[in-house]
């Protein structure tokens, strides 16, 4: 087993590029990114109030629009209902910060830095341990189509199966890359679950939706009676309508008006 260093974990580099950081930053406060942004704190906070964050681990990262190899993530030390558009991490593909914090968390650099090169499509990537997503990674195998929410990963998730640790290394993200392949679902055996997308809207219900498709497959296998799973054909029909692009939009603003019913700080520019 490798020893590492636990404080590697702990990431501060500051990049040096005056002129790159002001390019960046400028860009990075368009009004278009804002946006994003306050999308992405939201994201954090609703992954909070359904109890699916986990202390300080877990990140969701989103690409700076214009700029794709710059990306948001959150700041280390922080609990996603800490989170705010203004206190969110911009770094570059090296994992130097760009601006907004002093630290980021290093193992999720690697997963999102690693995720946003290989997959151009991508824009968003969500990685969290959430409760029952964790206890199914244990299991180390596909969901089975038991409902029809279900029904929107069948044939578009997959399982690593290497658990290697804290992923604080290129070679651990590249696993979990390969693993991830042209899907839009992980399922991170001993880990946790990870979903990505071109919206964070996407990426997060996908996330919220992949969460309770693994509830829904522990509790059916508890009962240790024969499952009836739906059929390949039905399936895929119900995955092409839960996951067509103009689905997520609509539920979107529906989870920001309850989200506003409880905290709004998220955006500070209100």
């Amino acid at each position: 087993m490798t020893t590492v260093d636990p404080s590697t974990i702990l990431h501060e580099r500051v990049s040096n590029d005056a002129a790159e950081r002001e390019r960046v930053i400028a860009l990075a406060n368009t009004p278009e990114a804002r946006e994003e942004r306050v999308k992405l704190a939201a994201a954090y906070r609703m992954l909070a109030r359904l109890g699916l964050d986990d202390g300080l681990a877990g990140h969701i990262s989103m690409r700076v629009p214009g700029a794709p190899d710059y990306f948001w993530v959150n700041p280390f030390g922080m609990f996603f209902k800490e989170v705010t558009a203004d206190n969110l991490v911009l770094v570059n593909r090296h994992g130097e910060i760009i601006d907004g914090g002093v630290m980021i968390n290093y193992a999720g650099f690697c997963i999102h830095a690693a995720i946003h090169h290989a997959r151009p499509d991508v824009n968003c990537a969500c990685h969290t341990h959430p409760p029952a997503g964790s206890a199914y990674s244990a299991l180390a195998a596909e969901l089975e189509p038991l409902d029809q929410t279900g029904c929107s990963f069948f044939e578009d998730h997959a399982v690593y199966s290497e658990y290697t640790g804290v992923v604080i290394e290129s070679e651990q993200a590249d696993g979990i890359v390969n693993a991830l392949g042209n899907r839009r679902a992980l399922i991170l055996a001993n880990h946790g679950l990870l979903t990505c997308a071109g919206t964070i809207e996407q990426a997060l219900i996908d996330m919220i939706d992949m969460e309770r498709t693994c509830a829904v497959n522990l509790r059916a296998l508890a009962t240790q009676r024969p499952l009836q799973v739906v059929a390949p054909e039905i399936a895929r029909q119900s995955r092409s309508v839960l996951s067509q692009p103009g689905r997520y939009p609509f539920q979107w603003m529906a989870m920001i008006r309850e989200l506003d019913r409880h905290e709004t700080d998220y955006n500070p520019w209100r």
